[in-house]
C-alpha cells in the first residue's frame, strides 16, 4: 500500500510540475500576442494621423534618454485607443473615434489593460503589469527602454531597432539550476522586440 501511495505521490509531483509549465506558457503567449498587438495598433494609429499619440494625457509619463516619448497605457488612454471616450479631455488622443484595437484583460482596480500574469500589489498606482509604450519620436529608428522602476532587480536599459515599443514586467519565478536546487529569478522585462520562446 505505502509503494502504491508513493508511486502515486511521484506522479502527482511530475503532473504538477507540467500543469505550472503549461499555465506559465499560456500566459506567456498571451501577453506575447497582446504585445504585438498593441504595436500594430500604433503603428495603424501612426499610418492613420501620421503622427504619435501625444502622452501629455497620460498618468504615467514615459521619457528616454535619446528624447523619445511615450507612456504606461491607463484606462483613459485604452478608451481613447477603442474609440469611446468617458470625457472629451481623451478625445485629442483620437479624434476621429477609430477602433484601433479591443483591450482583452483589465486591472479590477485601476481598470489599465494589464498582461495576464498575477500582481503582488494591491493598488490603484501599481502599473508592474500595464502595458507601457515608447515611439521614435527624434525620428533615429532607434528607442532605447530603460529598466522597469516599477520592478527593482529588472535588466537594464535595452536598444530597440524600431518606430515603437511596447513592453511589460513578467514577475519572478521559480526555477531550478543544474544541481536541482531552487533558485528565484528576478522580473523580466518582455517586449515586442523580443522573439518568443517556450521558456
Amino acid at each position: 500500500m505505502l509503494i502504491v501511495i508513493s508511486i502515486i505521490s511521484v506522479l502527482l509531483g511530475m503532473l504538477y510540475g507540467s500543469l505550472e509549465r503549461a499555465r506559465k506558457f499560456s500566459r506567456r503567449t498571451i501577453a506575447y500576442t497582446e504585445l504585438k498587438s498593441i504595436e500594430s495598433a500604433f503603428k495603424q494609429y501612426h499610418a492613420h494621423y501620421h503622427t504619435w499619440p501625444t502622452n501629455r494625457l497620460a498618468a504615467v509619463q514615459l521619457n528616454s534618454p535619446d528624447g523619445d516619448l511615450g507612456f504606461a497605457i491607463d484606462a483613459n488612454i485604452a478608451r481613447a485607443l477603442q474609440g469611446w471616450f468617458e470625457n472629451d479631455t481623451y478625445r485629442e488622443i483620437n479624434p476621429e473615434a477609430i477602433p484601433f484595437i479591443e483591450f482583452s484583460r483589465f486591472s479590477p482596480v485601476s481598470l489599465a489593460p494589464v498582461n495576464p500574469f498575477k500582481s503582488d500589489k494591491g493598488d490603484a498606482n501599481d502599473t508592474t503589469r500595464s502595458y507601457k509604450v515608447l515611439f521614435d519620436t527624434n525620428g533615429d529608428r532607434q528607442i532605447r527602454v530603460a529598466g522597469d522602476t516599477d520592478a527593482p532587480g529588472t535588466t537594464s536599459a535595452t536598444n530597440v531597432i524600431a518606430s515603437v515599443a511596447v513592453w511589460t514586467v513578467i514577475p519572478a519565478t521559480r526555477k531550478s539550476d543544474s544541481s536541482g536546487q531552487t533558485e528565484n529569478s528576478g522580473d523580466v522585462i518582455f517586449g515586442s522586440w523580443d522573439s518568443f520562446d517556450a521558456k
